[in-house]
């Protein structure tokens, strides 16, 4: 576990906590909001798109462990973290809308940098091209773009905590 300053704290997801996470992926996705006027297709798609989602998470990060992120025991996002033997990384982090900006990522972060410090490890993730604003939090923070393709950055973090 990955311990996080007041108010923030992690616990695991469990299968109770499968409706804020549907709600948390659909508001992450306003691209599908904007381009499907149609709510129950809407709906339709964006829980396909969720289940992909998952798949892929554990098709490629089959030991990756979730959490919930709670601010004063209220969930506000969720993190997906894969410890390998070469890399800590931050597989996918969201946060609701009303959350964000409040310093929940920061923290998160701060505390794989942490973990990932005490271990040796560089710290990964990726961010997609257009989320401007995680992209400056992650440089803030350190890290630094090792490869890019069409879609999305890959960075790492290497130096001292934030």
């Amino acid at each position: 576990m990955y311990p996080l300053p007041e108010p923030f704290a992690l616990r695991e997801r469990t299968e109770a906590d499968q409706a804020f996470v549907q709600a948390l992926y659909f508001s992450t996705r306003e691209d599908l909001q904007q381009a499907v006027p149609d709510p129950a297709q809407l709906l339709a798609l964006v829980a396909m798109q969720q289940n992909a989602q998952e798949a892929g998470f554990r098709h490629q990060f089959p030991q990756a462990r979730q959490w919930l992120l709670l601010r004063s025991g209220l969930p506000i996002g969720r993190v997906v973290v894969d410890t390998a033997p070469q890399d800590l990384r931050l597989v996918d982090i969201a946060i609701i809308a009303q959350a964000r900006r409040g310093g929940a990522a920061s923290a998160v972060l701060a505390a794989l940098q942490a973990h990932a410090l005490a271990r040796g490890l560089p710290l990964c993730l990726a961010v997609v091209h257009g989320n401007h604003a995680a992209q400056g939090l992650y440089r803030k923070l350190g890290f630094a773009t090792v490869s890019e393709d069409g879609l999305r950055a890959q960075m790492v973090w290497r130096g001292a905590p934030a």
